[in-house]
C-alpha cells in the first residue's frame, strides 16, 4: 500500500471534505469531459456517415459489377454460371446508354438502363427507389390515393424516370384522387370504411369513377361516361377490372354503410414520352423512317446515393436492345453475394478474384469498395482531419490543467515541505500531484463518454434543432439532401466493435493527457528543497 496515502491525499485536495464541490475539479472535469465528447461524437458521426454510404452503394450497384472485357453474345451462359455457385445469391444483366427523351417542347438526355424486371428485385431494391421517389399530390378538395408503383408494372413500353428528368419535362405516372365528401359527412364516411386503390397500371385512361352502395354490403362500381359497370359485394375483395383500369379493394369500417353512400374517384393517365436513340439517328442519316420511341411513365424513382445519376431512366433490357439496335446484348452483370462475404471485405475481394479466374478472363469482376475507392478514400481523409482538428481540443484542457496544478504547488509550498519531512520520498510527493491529473481525467473520460451517448441516443432532436437554427426551415431540405441525419446509422459501443474502438481510444487519451499535464507540477513538488519550503511564508 506505498500508494494507498499519495492517492487518499490527491483525492482529498481535488474534492475537500469540507466543501461538496470543488471548483477547479468541476471545471476541469468538464473540460475534459466536453473535449472527450466532442471528438467521439464528431468519428462516431463520420463513421455512421462511411456505413449509410455504404449501404446505399449496395443498393445503387450491388456487392459487385461483372463487366465483359470483350463484347460477347453468350453471356447467358455466364449468368448461370456465376448463379450457380452457392455463394452468389443473384446476378442480374443490365444495358445501359444514353437516350434523347422528349416531351413537346422540353428535353432531356438521361443516363438510361435497361433491366431484366423478373429478377432485378434480387440485387437492386427497385421497389424501395421508387417508393422513396413517390410523391403524393396534394389537393384543397381530395386525397391523393395513388399506390406506390412496382416494378411488376415496368414493360417494354414503361419506363421510371427520376424526379429530375420529371420535373425538366413536365411529366407524371397515373394518379388517382378521391373526392372528399362535402355534404358534412366526412367524419361518418371515416367510420364507415375505407376504399384503396390496389394497382392503377400507367395504361390507366383519364376519367372518373364512381363506388355506390345500394346497401350495407351491396355496391357498384361505374366509370364516368357509364360504359363500365359491376355490382359487387364486400365480401368479393379485390375488384379487378383489367389491364388499363384501376384495381379497387372495399373494406368495412366500425359503422356499416347504407344505401346512397358514394365515393367518387378522378384519374389521371400517365404523360407518354417520346424518345429517340444514335441508332435512329444512324437510320436517318441512311435516310430510314425512325419514329420516336413512345413510352409511358410508370413511376419516379430516386436512389439515395448521391453518386448515382441525377437525370437517369429505367426500362426493359428488350426495350434498350430495341433503342440501340442490338440484339441479345448485355453491358455487365450486378452481382448480389451471401451476407458472410458481402459483410466481410477481403473475403469478397477473394471470391471476386475466383470467380474472375473461372471465367477464364473474358469478365472482370469489381467489387463495389474497389469501384468507390475514391470516394471512401475522401471520408477516411475528412475524418482523420476532424480528428486532427480535435486533437487540440485536450491538449486545450491539459494546459489549462497543468496550470491550475503548478498554482497548487505554488500555494501549498509549506505543506509539501511538511510531507517531505513526515517521511515522504520525492517520487511519492510528486506522485499526489500525478494523480490529480489521472483523475480529473479518469471522470473526464467518463463524463465525457456518457454526454456522447446522449447525444447519439437524441441526435435526431439535436440536429434537427441545430440545421433549423442555422440553415431555416426551407434550407434543412437542402442540407439533409447530402446528410440526411435522421436515416443516419451511429452504432453504440456495444453494437460496434469500431465503435467500442473510437470510445476506448478517447478515454485512454483524454486520462494519459491529464495524467501527463499532471507531470511538471510533480516534478516541480519533488524538486523542492524540505527545509527551503518549511520556511516559506
Amino acid at each position: 500500500m506505498k500508494f494507498a496515502w499519495p492517492l487518499f491525499l490527491a483525492w482529498k485536495q481535488l474534492f475537500p471534505s469540507k466543501r461538496k464541490v470543488s471548483f477547479f475539479s468541476l471545471l476541469a472535469i468538464i473540460g475534459v469531459a466536453l473535449g472527450v465528447n466532442v471528438m467521439i461524437v464528431v468519428v462516431a458521426f463520420m463513421q455512421g456517415f462511411q456505413q449509410k454510404f455504404r449501404s446505399d452503394i449496395i443498393d445503387a450497384q450491388g456487392h459487385a459489377r461483372a463487366i465483359p472485357v470483350q463484347r460477347k453474345l453468350d453471356w447467358r451462359k455466364t449468368v448461370k454460371s456465376i448463379e450457380s455457385r452457392p455463394e452468389v445469391l443473384k446476378a442480374t444483366p443490365y444495358l445501359q446508354g444514353h437516350l434523347l427523351v422528349q416531351n413537346r417542347d422540353y428535353h432531356a438526355v438521361p443516363f438510361s438502363m435497361g433491366i431484366e424486371p423478373s429478377s432485378e428485385e434480387g440485387v437492386l431494391p427497385f421497389n424501395q427507389f421508387l417508393e422513396n421517389g413517390h410523391h403524393p399530390v396534394h389537393g384543397y378538395d381530395a386525397k391523393d390515393i395513388t399506390p406506390v408503383p412496382t416494378t411488376e408494372s415496368l414493360d417494354d413500353d414503361v419506363v421510371f424516370i427520376t424526379p429530375q428528368v420529371a420535373h425538366r419535362l413536365g411529366v407524371r405516372p397515373s394518379t388517382i384522387l378521391q373526392m372528399e365528401d362535402r355534404n358534412g359527412s366526412i367524419q361518418d364516411f371515416s367510420l364507415k370504411g375505407r376504399v384503396k386503390v390496389r394497382r392503377l397500371d400507367p395504361f390507366v385512361k383519364s376519367g372518373e369513377w364512381t363506388i355506390e352502395f345500394q346497401d350495407s354490403s351491396n355496391f357498384s362500381i361505374r366509370n364516368g361516361l357509364r360504359t363500365i359497370e359491376k355490382n359487387a359485394t364486400l365480401e368479393n375483395g379485390l375488384i379487378d377490372l383489367g389491364w388499363g383500369y384501376p384495381s379497387f379493394e372495399v373494406n368495412a369500417g366500425e359503422i356499416p354503410f347504407a344505401k346512397g353512400d358514394s365515393y367518387e374517384f378522378q384519374v389521371f393517365r400517365s404523360s407518354i414520352l417520346e424518345i429517340y436513340s444514335p441508332h435512329m439517328i444512324e437510320q436517318a442519316k441512311s435516310d430510314e423512317m425512325a419514329p420516336p420511341r413512345e413510352v409511358r411513365v410508370g413511376g419516379i424513382f430516386e436512389v439515395p446515393w448521391q453518386g448515382f445519376h441525377a437525370d437517369a431512366l429505367i426500362g426493359t433490357r428488350r426495350f434498350m436492345e430495341d433503342m440501340r439496335g442490338e440484339e441479345n446484348a448485355c453491358d455487365g452483370f450486378f452481382m448480389k453475394f451471401q451476407p458472410r462475404f458481402a459483410e466481410n471485405e477481403k473475403k469478397l475481394s477473394v471470391l471476386c478474384s475466383e470467380i474472375e479466374d473461372s471465367l477464364d478472363g473474358d469478365w472482370s469482376i469489381v467489387p463495389w469498395f474497389i469501384e468507390n475507392a475514391w470516394f471512401f478514400d475522401l471520408l477516411k481523409f475528412e475524418e482523420y482531419l476532424m480528428v486532427l482538428i480535435m486533437i487540440p481540443i485536450g491538449l486545450v484542457a491539459a494546459f489549462a490543467i497543468a496550470i491550475a496544478l503548478m498554482t497548487t504547488v505554488l500555494r501549498k509550498v509549506r505543506e509539501i515541505g511538511l510531507l517531505v519531512a513526515m517521511g515522504g520520498t520525492r517520487i511519492e510527493v510528486g506522485t499526489v500531484f500525478c494523480l490529480q491529473g489521472f483523475i480529473i481525467g479518469a471522470l473526464g473520460s467518463v463524463l465525457g463518454c456518457i454526454l456522447a451517448l446522449i447525444f447519439i441516443r437524441y441526435r435526431d432532436a439535436l440536429m434537427s434543432f441545430i440545421v433549423t437554427r442555422i440553415a431555416g426551415e426551407e434550407g434543412q431540405a437542402g442540407v439533409t439532401q447530402f446528410y440526411d441525419f435522421y436515416s443516419l446509422e451511429v452504432a453504440y459501443p456495444w453494437q460496434s466493435e469500431d465503435s467500442l474502438t473510437t470510445f476506448l481510444t478517447f478515454a485512454l487519451f483524454a486520462v494519459l493527457v491529464s495524467t501527463v499535464a499532471g507531470l511538471l507540477p510533480a516534478w516541480r513538488a519533488s524538486r523542492m528543497n524540505p527545509a527551503e519550503a518549511m520556511r516559506s511564508e
